[in-house]
């Protein structure tokens, strides 16, 4: 009799194991998809900010993405992706990105050996859909603070999310 009910406990068990867990008329794609990206100066060259903010809305996460080349040389560049994790959407039209605070550093692209140096400077930036940077800096080695206002970044950004294959428009948090 033990048995019997050892079995059946077994074969449910193994049966539940294997039906797949699927979030309701939702799966997640588990790639990072460029969603939104502008110029240098703000304006749109791919996708929707509409995609963007609802996106941020959801709670999903988002990276951001700049590049540039040397001037000198256009076949030295680097390429910085960059966690967002404060999000402030102004007006229903334009999202505010607090990134990660980081330590500046200093990339070596001329040598055999490709290098990057750590400066004693942190980092902490607010990027925005419009293509602007307000950031404060924190150097440790001069025991200063370095605040600048709001400006054009001068690069492009790319946003990136990991959102399910199909993305509703979101309303406002206070609706």
């Amino acid at each position: 009799m033990k048995l019997k009910h050892l079995i059946i406990a077994l074969v449910t068990l193994s049966i539940l194991g294997c039906t797949p867990n699927k979030r309701k008329n939702e799966e997640i794609d588990t790639k990072w998809k460029l969603v939104y990206k502008h110029d240098k100066n703000g304006k749109p060259v791919f996708g929707e900010k509409d995609k963007l903010i609802s996106i941020a809305r959801k709670g999903y996460p988002i990276k951001i993405g700049w590049a540039s080349r040397r001037r000198s040389d256009s076949t030295k560049s680097v390429e910085h992706i960059i966690d967002a994790e404060f999000f402030t959407i102004a007006n229903g039209s334009e999202i505010f990105a607090q990134v990660k605070p980081f330590l500046a550093q200093r990339p070596d692209l001329k040598s055999d050996t490709l290098s990057m140096t750590l400066l004693p400077i942190q980092s902490n930036w607010v990027l925005g859909t419009n293509g602007t940077i307000s950031s404060v800096n924190i150097d440790f080695a001069k025991d200063t603070i370095r605040t600048d206002f709001s400006k054009l970044f001068g690069y492009g950004l790319s946003w990136f999310a990991k959102t399910p294959t199909a993305i509703n428009k979101e309303a406002p948090l206070w609706d």
